[in-house]
């Protein structure tokens, strides 16, 4: 004689893990269909929630697609050594790398090719990518300058001007012709070698001489 068994209760999920999921979901979705073309209803069925439960937490695609780039684009570790390491070059190199490692990932990859391509036809695109990504707070590149420009070492309008000059000499080429399809992500070594030239042009013309 068999015993019949009950199955075991579905476990009810936390906000967090809601939120995770959707936004997984959502990215998922916006991969596949596009911005334009992606529709709430495939990213709550692919979620495995209601269409209620998604708008809950999300009240609109352009919000849906914000939390999926401030997911994506998120705060990068960096080894908080590096912004007391007392050779700058060194410092700056080591957080550029990092940076760098980051943005050649293949899923930040997609997301910008996917910015690229609709923001013209959905100008949302802009505002939530402004939101996620620009407007975070100054990281650990923009806070090392920042620093050396406070102790008088680094002579720079801006940090944050400064940071976003650095990145992209280090990164500019490179990215574009990855975004473009026309080459893949530089190796490791070459990350380290576009790092080192990078940091080194700018330093020569940032640092101040002795007797200025």
């Amino acid at each position: 004689m068999s015993i019949a068994t009950e199955a075991p209760p579905r476990r009810r999920l936390g906000e967090a893990d809601r939120l995770r999921l959707l936004r997984e979901a959502a990215e998922d979705v916006f991969l596949r269909d596009g911005y334009a073309a992606a529709r709430m209803d495939d990213v709550a069925a692919l979620a495995g929630m209601s269409k209620r439960t998604l708008y809950q937490h999300f009240p609109s695609k352009a919000e849906l697609f914000g939390a999926v780039m401030k997911d994506c684009f998120g705060p990068v570790a960096i080894d908080p050594a590096l912004e007391s390491e007392p050779e700058l070059a060194a410092a700056l190199c080591g957080m550029l790398v990092a940076l760098t490692h980051h943005i050649f990932e293949p899923r930040q990859v997609a997301i910008l090719r996917l910015v690229i391509g609709e923001v013209k036809r959905s100008p949302e695109l802009a505002d939530a990518f402004n939101r996620a990504v620009l407007d975070k707070g100054a990281n650990a590149l923009e806070r090392r300058l920042a620093a050396e420009v406070a102790k008088g070492r680094l002579s720079l309008t801006d940090p944050v001007e400064g940071a976003h000059m650095l990145f992209g000499m280090a990164i500019g080429a490179a990215h574009m012709f990855l975004l473009l399809g026309l080459q893949g992500p530089p190796t490791e070594a070459e990350m380290h070698r576009l790092t080192r030239d990078a940091v080194d042009v700018f330093l020569r013309g940032a640092l101040r001489s002795a007797d200025g």
